[in-house]
């Protein structure tokens, strides 16, 4: 019996402890419980093989509302059954919009600022490819005064090389004003003028500004043709104000059929003659019009006010249209790679009346033009230095001194330059800010002036010859072009030549040494007119070397020299002339030439020159 009373008192103790126990919040410990040794836990062994199953709740029948997980279910953070009380996102991809900078708007990058660069820009690679996209993370090198300077393009801002890229910006950077170095660059810029008309659909009437404004800077053709495209489709697009679109087409030696009829849609049916500019521009620019046999007339105000009255009278106080019931249909092919104008929603093709599928009706336009070539003849320029103003005439300088019917370089002096320019001619030497002008100048304008007067530390004076050569503009003079003409002038001073059997070998000799084009070779053919005989001395050269080079240095220039003088046997091995340079040179003239350079490639020779003498021509 008392064993019984004690097993209930037991039973009921036990039970009590367990009823209070489970009252208890879970994660409550007694403040004085001591610390669990982990080596006293029957853990599995890490070698142990095990099976691991996705977690899988446990519902506590006393807590319906929690969960409790296996312990050796995989708790990543990809798991949804993370026992993490933090709600980690997954990350999301960074994605790089293409962006606009237009013509209040501006690129920074690291050393430059690019202002009103009329281009899309991204901070890393585009998510929406685009080849003209400034890509500011991309590494640039700006070029550096007398560097040499690339002569192939690229396919991209992207594909372009560092030193690319520095020229593209720096181009940009200066508004566009200069002619590009290379057809890649205005190409490329068009790629992002197409996106942003064609696209977009915005900033048309910037876009078609912009392109206009660097028509007359492209040398290339084929890039004219389809900025001149561009435009035209542009201009038909917007409908370009009168004004403007006149404007336009004066600016052009021809004129596309679709830019000229919305020319003249504001004049059919409206019972007003074509104004005689109007008439003018078209019969001066419309190829159907215009005869291939004859002459191109430029847009003058001169050959302007001669064919006006002509015009007048012929046709009776002015050409009447009426509106054609046929229409011109205009479309335009981005050159832009990445646009597909077959995914484009609304249909870009563009229509104009069609005024040129019936020529009678400018019959009387023909026969005033007809007589208006009779009477016009290019007026002989004169030179008034009062109407110059900040652009000299060149073309009527040089059509002025240069001999009628002749196309040679045209001979002169720097003080004529100088006069027409209206510099002070009465000092005896150039300083560097006249030089700089004169040579901008004659760039500008289509001219190289040889002698290069951009040669650092090099003194020209006011009695200077000089020779105006042909030059396209945006030619890139290259430094191996620049070196092989001073070559040439030193070797001409060294050695007197007088004569072409003698100087024209020597020429030819130079492209041995120095990457030469055919355009190079054609300036220094030119060049015997100043150097046969040369104007300067042999001890002009010598200060100006001696000044400029080390000893080192004026030994490989005389090395140099001596080879090209080489292959002519009156030059070869002759002590006189080794005399003469090593007098000049201020060099040791019984000192022996040492056994590398007597085996070096001519190629190699050339480079080693390049290298030395870059230093001193500026970047004109």
């Amino acid at each position: 019996m008392l064993y019984l009373v004690i097993g209930i008192f037991v039973v009921v103790a036990v039970s009590a402890f367990f009823r209070q126990q489970s009252q208890n919040k879970p994660d409550e410990q007694p403040k004085d419980a001591a610390p669990v040794d982990p080596s006293s836990l029957d853990l599995p062994d890490d070698n142990e093989e095990q099976t691991t199953t996705a977690a899988t709740p446990v519902t506590d029948s006393g807590h319906p509302g929690s969960a409790t997980y296996s312990a050796h279910a995989p708790a990543g953070e990809e798991s949804p059954y993370s026992v993490s009380t933090e709600q980690k996102e997954k990350p999301k991809a960074q994605v790089n919009l293409l962006r606009w900078a237009g013509r209040l708007g501006n690129i920074q990058l690291d050393n430059i600022t690019v202002p009103s660069p009329v281009a899309y820009w991204s901070n890393g690679e585009a998510s929406t490819p685009e080849p003209s996209c400034i890509d500011i993370t991309l590494p640039i090198d700006f070029p550096k005064q007398g560097s040499d300077l690339p002569v192939d393009g690229a396919e991209s801002y992207a594909a372009m090389t560092p030193l690319q890229r520095g020229i593209y910006l720096t181009w940009l950077a200066g508004s566009r004003i200069q002619p590009p170095l290379h057809m890649c660059y205005p190409s490329i810029w068009l790629y992002g003028i197409e996106r942003r008309t064609l696209i977009d659909k915005l900033d048309l009437g910037l876009c078609i500004n912009e392109s206009f404004r660097l028509l007359p800077l492209l040398r290339w053709d084929i890039v004219s043709e389809n900025l001149i495209n561009f435009v035209t489709w542009l201009a038909i697009k917007v409908w370009l104000p009168d004004e403007d679109l006149l404007a336009l087409c004066r600016r052009l030696n021809k004129v596309p059929e679709g830019l000229l009829g919305i020319l003249l849609n504001s004049y059919a049916n409206s019972l007003l003659p074509l104004p005689s500019a109007v008439a003018f521009t078209l019969m001066r620019t419309c190829e159907k019009l215009h005869r291939e046999s004859e002459p191109q007339v430029l847009d003058t105000s001169e050959a302007l006010q001669t064919f006006t009255p002509i015009y007048k009278d012929i046709c009776k106080g002015g050409l009447v249209l009426t509106k054609p019931q046929n229409n011109l249909k205009i479309s335009y092919t981005p050159t832009n790679p990445t646009i597909d104008l077959e995914k484009l929603k609304t249909n870009d093709t563009v229509e104009v009346p069609n005024f040129f599928e019936n020529l009678e009706v400018f019959k009387p336009l023909l026969d005033a033009w007809e007589v208006f070539l009779t009477a016009y003849k290019t007026p002989e320029p004169e030179i008034n230095l009062a109407d110059i103003g900040q652009r000299p005439d060149f073309e009527g300088f040089i059509k002025t001194l240069r001999p009628e019917g002749s196309d040679l370089p045209l001979l002169t002096t720097l003080e004529k330059v100088g006069k027409l320019m209206g510099f002070d001619t009465k000092t005896s030497k150039l300083n560097g800010k006249e030089r700089k002008s004169i040579v901008d100048t004659a760039q500008v304008e289509g001219w190289q002036i040889l002698h290069d007067l951009g040669i650092s530390g090099r003194e020209y004076t006011w009695d200077d010859k000089i020779l105006f050569v042909e030059l396209p503009p945006g030619t890139n003079l290259t430094q191996n072009y620049r070196v092989a003409a001073f070559i040439l002038e030193f070797i001409c001073a060294a050695v007197a030549v007088d004569e072409e059997r003698v100087f024209e070998p020597l020429r030819q000799r130079l492209n041995d040494f120095f990457q030469l084009t055919e355009d190079d070779n054609l300036r220094l053919e030119a060049q015997k007119l100043l150097d046969m005989p040369t104007q300067y001395g042999i001890d002009f050269y010598g200060e100006f070397i001696c000044a400029w080079f080390s000893e080192e240095e004026r030994k490989k220039i005389k090395y140099l020299v001596i080879e090209v003088l080489s292959f002519m046997a009156e030059f070869a091995n002759n002590p006189e002339v080794n005399s003469i340079l090593c007098e000049f040179l201020k060099l040791r003239e019984d000192e022996e030439t040492p056994p590398e350079e007597l085996v070096k490639a001519n190629g190699d020779r050339g480079s080693e020159i390049l290298k030395i003498m870059g230093m001193i021509f500026k970047n004109n």
